[in-house]
């Protein structure tokens, strides 16, 4: 591996970032391929869950609810969430997984392996495997093939034994056109509206906003804060410090020749005539027959696009059949084997795919090359700097790391060694903004730290930080003054909600007392509406999605039932009155009947894993370090 990846680099991301490559099992956390550290978080059956691992789980939780959240993630949101219970609990559930996939002597074969990459679109380019697509991403998260390939092996073992242990789940006619009837079904309603934001005349007393503060202090707590300051080392800062020989541009020349390397590429467009797979052979040669009339009237003279436009039953029909440039690993071997043997201008007999049959007009041909040596030499020096200011920005980082031993040694070294060490001054775990897109790696190092405590060579963004964190700031609750415009506006609209409740209430009591919905309506000043027809997954006109409105409207039986009492929805508290309710139509089960199958045996399945899992760790030895949990 590179330098980058040396026993201090901190890259964490590494996990988190390959979380969106690898093709995980549905609680797969992190790789197992890593040695494990002495110090540990659990055992589950006498197998040691380390720290190290828990910290990768733990750290891509945090990345994939950033991603979700963005900058409202805070300190509350992520206790809420329980994102430790979390991270432990996926780890305790693979090991639980891979024991029993041991114990049933399940295997998984590097054919599996090879075949799942493969397959696997992140990998693919225009529909096939692209082995330095595929190198080039595991490079940029710091991961070799054998590292991968051995955590897929782990994630397909796990898939098997989901097999064994969800295998007999079945799914019947009859529950798939349960499901659909109830997910089709279709409801009308009248609605009317107690909207907070009307009620203008709200004006609460001092001590009407002082009681609230006291009772909803904790929502008014700071976030947690830290003060840092840092030494940088960038590698462009040492690029003036190396020097690239000349064998050493021949050597990297002639060991990445394949860089160098421009594939021979056609410019081409088709008219595909589809044909289904089991098609028989009347239908093939008629199909074939439509596609040599096609070609013999390209080759007169017609213009091609057009006759794409007329007479594709392919996707870029609409484009005149273009495709643009390709390779020849891009296209389907028939379909590339006639292509790439044609001349620019030439226009082809038909050829056969699993698709149909295609007729291939070339654009043009640009042949293989192979950029020399002098030609690429800018390229390889600029490569091989960069290269190089890396690896030495490392080693200072490493040296200047190896001697900080106490508080005070980040100041005195950054004077030994000639560096200025640089404030992060106060900032939230969404980190420094003067940092950039590396503010929220740094704000996870730095509080992980300590007061006073010195991280590891952190790598972000392709740069190494030394961080130390000076001062940790607790979360408070502030003084009232400090935040009192806030916690009356917050009083105000809490004011507003209420006196809406009590008018939906009081109009829901009229209602029951015999009142008509538009007399009563009329008396409490809101309008009624009407949505027309909608369904449990869509939105409701002029509502738009409303998944409590939704739920009380199909929870009325009858035409003319009203809703007894008010539905707290997203603009405020609603009455409702069913109009009518009407069922899916009955055709419409068979087309859809397969895929809802399919989904309701993923869910049966899902949950019979979720069963065994529990099962397993209640019957299993599963010892927590407490610790790692507070």
């Amino acid at each position: 591996m590179l330098n980058v990846m040396r026993k201090h680099a901190g890259s964490w991301m590494i996990k988190v970032i390959l979380f969106a490559i690898v093709i995980v099992f549905v609680f797969w956390g992190v790789g197992s391929f890593r040695s494990r550290q002495a110090s540990k978080v659990a055992t589950v059956n006498d197998e040691i869950i380390a720290v190290s691992e828990f910290r990768r789980a733990y750290n891509n939780l945090i990345e994939q609810y950033r991603q979700r959240f963005g900058e409202n993630l805070n300190d509350g949101m992520l206790e809420m969430l329980k994102v430790k219970d979390q991270a432990l609990n996926q780890l305790i559930d693979r090991a639980l997984v891979l024991q029993e996939a041991k114990k049933l002597e399940l295997r998984v074969t590097d054919a599996e392996v090879a075949e799942s990459i493969m397959n696997a679109p992140v990998f693919q380019t225009n529909g096939s495997f692209d082995n330095r697509r595929y190198l080039r991403l595991l490079a940029q998260v710091h991961l070799t093939p054998e590292e991968f390939e051995a955590d897929q092996k782990n994630a397909l073992l796990a898939e098997k034994l989901t097999r064994v242990v969800a295998g007999a789940a079945k799914v019947s006619d009859g529950e798939a056109r349960l499901w659909y009837d109830w997910q089709n079904a279709s409801a009308n309603i009248d609605t009317v509206l107690f909207e907070p934001g009307r009620y203008t005349d709200i004006t609460p007393s001092e001590q009407e906003i002082a009681d609230y503060f006291d009772e909803q202090k904790e929502n008014y707590k700071t976030e947690p804060m830290v003060k840092a300051r840092y030494v940088l080392f960038d590698p462009d800062a040492f690029k003036g410090e190396v020097a690239v020989a000349e064998d050493e541009i021949a050597d990297y020349y002639d060991s990445n020749i394949d860089e160098f390397k421009t594939e021979k590429t056609v410019e081409a467009s088709h008219i595909l005539i589809k044909l289904a797979p089991d098609a028989d052979e009347e239908a093939d040669a008629a199909a074939r027959s439509k596609a040599a009339d096609i070609a013999k009237m390209a080759r007169e003279g017609k213009d091609f696009a057009e006759l794409a436009k007329t007479y594709s039953e392919g996707p870029t029909k609409d484009k005149g059949g273009y495709l643009g440039k390709f390779q020849k690993s891009q296209m389907v071997k028939p379909f590339a084997d006639k292509a790439f043997s044609m001349a620019s201008g030439e226009i082809s007999d038909p050829v056969k795919t699993q698709f149909g049959w295609h007729v291939i007009k070339v654009e043009s041909v640009e042949d293989a090359t192979t950029r020399t040596l002098e030609e690429s030499k800018d390229r390889i020096i600029a490569t091989l700097k960069q290269r190089k200011a890396r690896n030495l920005a490392y080693d200072r980082a490493e040296q200047f790391y190896e001697t900080c031993y106490e508080k005070e040694d980040l100041i005195h070294n950054a004077e030994t060694f000639n560096l200025a060490v640089l404030e992060a001054g106060s900032f939230t775990r969404k980190g420094p903004e003067a940092l950039g897109s590396a503010k929220s790696q740094f704000a996870q190092a730095a509080f992980d730290l300590g007061k006073d405590g010195i991280s590891d060579i952190q790598d972000i963004g392709g740069r190494y930080y030394i961080i130390q964190t000076t001062e940790v700031i607790k979360a408070a609750i502030p003084e009232l003054d400090a935040v009192k415009a806030r916690v009356r506006k917050d009083l105000i609209r809490k004011m507003q909600a209420e006196k809406a409740y009590a008018e939906a209430k009081a109009m829901a009591a009229d209602l029951a007392s015999g009142k008509t919905f538009e007399e009563s309506a009329s008396l409490h000043g809101v309008t009624i509406k009407h949505t027309g027809l909608f369904k449990r997954n869509t939105s409701i006109p002029d509502i738009g999605s409303d998944p409590q409105v939704t739920q009380a409207a199909f929870q009325l039986a009858s035409s003319g039932d009203i809703s007894k009492e008010p539905i707290k929805g997203g603009a405020g508290y609603y009455l409702l009155r069913l109009v009518e309710k009407k069922a899916p139509a009955a055709d419409g089960f068979e087309s859809e009947k397969e895929s809802i199958k399919a989904m309701l045996l993923q869910q049966k399945q899902r949950n019979a894993m979720q069963d065994w899992i529990d099962a397993r760790k209640a019957s299993s030895d599963i010892k927590i370090e407490k610790s790692y949990l507070e």
